[in-house]
C-alpha cells in the first residue's frame, strides 16, 4: 500500500500523513478476500493480485476514513486527531490513489467498471446513513447492503474477475449478506464505546428503530437512558446494561439477524461451480 501511495504521490508532508494512515491498519481483510478468490478461481499472477488487493485496501480504508470524519466517530485515529480540512483533502487523494492503482492492474478488462459501480453504491449507502433516511428495517438493511455490503463485493468480485475475467453473480450476492453480517455485529459492538453508539446520536440503527417500536418497558427505558448520554454513561454498568437490552429483545434482536445473514452467505458459498476444498477456504475467510 505504501508503495503505490509513494509512486504517485511527490507531496512529502501528504506522503507522510498517508502512509500514517496506512500505519493504522492492522488487519487487511479486503486484499485477503480479493486474493483468495483470485487463487480459488483459477488466477496464476500473483504479483498482480497483491497489487488488487493493496489498491482495494487503499480504497476501503479511505471509505472507513470518511465514515469516522462524517460521523465524528473513533476519535483515537490519526486522521481524528488533524485539522479536519487536511483529513478530507487527505482521504480525497487516498481514494483517487486507490483507484488509479487498480486502473493499471488489468486495463483492457472491465474490472475498473466494476470497482466504480460498487464504490458509488457504498458511497450511497453511507449518505443514506448520514441524512437518517433509512425508516424501516428493510432500509436499514438495503441501507448496510449498500454502505459495507458493496466493499466486500469491490473486493471478492475484482478478485474472482481478475482471475476468470468474468462477473459472478453468486459471488456478489453473498458479499452482500457478508456486509450486512458485519454491519450488524459492528453496529451492535458500538452500543457499548461512549465514542461510537450511534443510537446516542438518534441515527436510524436496526437496533434504534427496534426500540422505537416499545415492545416493552425497557424498550421505553433505554430509549429515555439514551436521550442523554451523561445519565447513559453514569446510570447503569456494562453488565446491567447487557441485561437490559436483553430484556428489551435487542441482543436477540440482532443475534438472529446476524445469524440469519450469515447462513444466508454460506447458503449461497455452497452454490460455487468449485471444488469442495476451495468452497470450504471461501467459507473460513469470510463465515469467521
Amino acid at each position: 500500500m505504501k508503495e503505490i501511495v509513494k509512486q504517485n504521490i511527490f507531496e512529502d508532508d501528504l506522503l507522510k500523513l498517508l502512509n500514517l494512515f496506512i500505519e493504522s491498519r492492522n488487519f487487511f481483510p479486503f486484499a485477503e478476500s480479493a486474493f483468495l478468490h483470485y487463487c480459488v478461481f483459477g488466477g496464476k499472477e500473483f504479483e498482480i493480485a497483491i497489487e488488487l488487493g493493496a489498491g482495494i485496501e487503499i480504497i476501503t480504508l479511505s471509505s472507513d476514513i470518511l465514515d469516522d470524519i462524517q460521523d465524528n466517530d473513533n476519535l483515537t485515529a490519526p486522521w481524528m486527531n488533524i485539522d479536519q480540512s487536511v483529513a478530507l483533502s487527505s482521504v480525497f487523494t487516498s481514494y483517487t490513489v486507490g483507484l488509479q492503482s487498480l486502473k493499471a492492474v488489468d486495463p483492457k478488462s472491465d474490472i475498473v467498471n466494476s470497482i466504480l459501480k460498487y464504490c458509488l453504491d457504498a458511497m450511497q449507502g453511507q449518505h443514506r446513513d448520514i441524512i437518517n433516511k433509512p425508516q424501516t428495517e428493510e432500509d436499514c438493511l438495503e441501507a448496510m447492503k449498500l454502505k459495507c455490503g458493496s466493499l466486500f463485493a469491490l473486493a471478492n468480485v475484482s478478485g474472482t474477475m481478475l482471475a476468470t475475467g468474468t462477473y459472478n453473480k453468486v459471488v456478489e450476492s453473498y458479499s452482500y449478506s457478508k456486509g450486512i453480517c458485519e454491519q450488524i455485529y459492528g453496529d451492535y459492538s458500538a452500543l457499548f464505546n461512549p465514542n461510537r453508539s450511534d443510537i446516542l446520536k438518534d441515527k436510524h440503527t436496526l437496533v434504534n428503530l427496534y426500540l422505537k417500536r416499545l415492545f416493552n418497558k425497557d424498550s421505553e427505558e433505554l430509549l429515555t437512558i439514551f436521550k442523554n448520554k451523561n445519565f447513559f454513561y453514569g446510570l447503569l454498568s456494562k453488565k446491567e446494561f447487557m441485561e437490559k437490552l436483553k430484556k428489551a429483545g435487542v441482543t436477540q434482536y440482532a443475534s438472529v439477524l446476524h445469524k440469519i445473514y450469515k447462513k444466508k452467505c454460506e447458503t449461497d458459498i455452497e452454490k460455487l461451480n468449485l471444488d469442495k476444498h476451495k468452497i470450504e477456504l471461501i467459507k473460513k475467510q469470510l463465515l469467521k
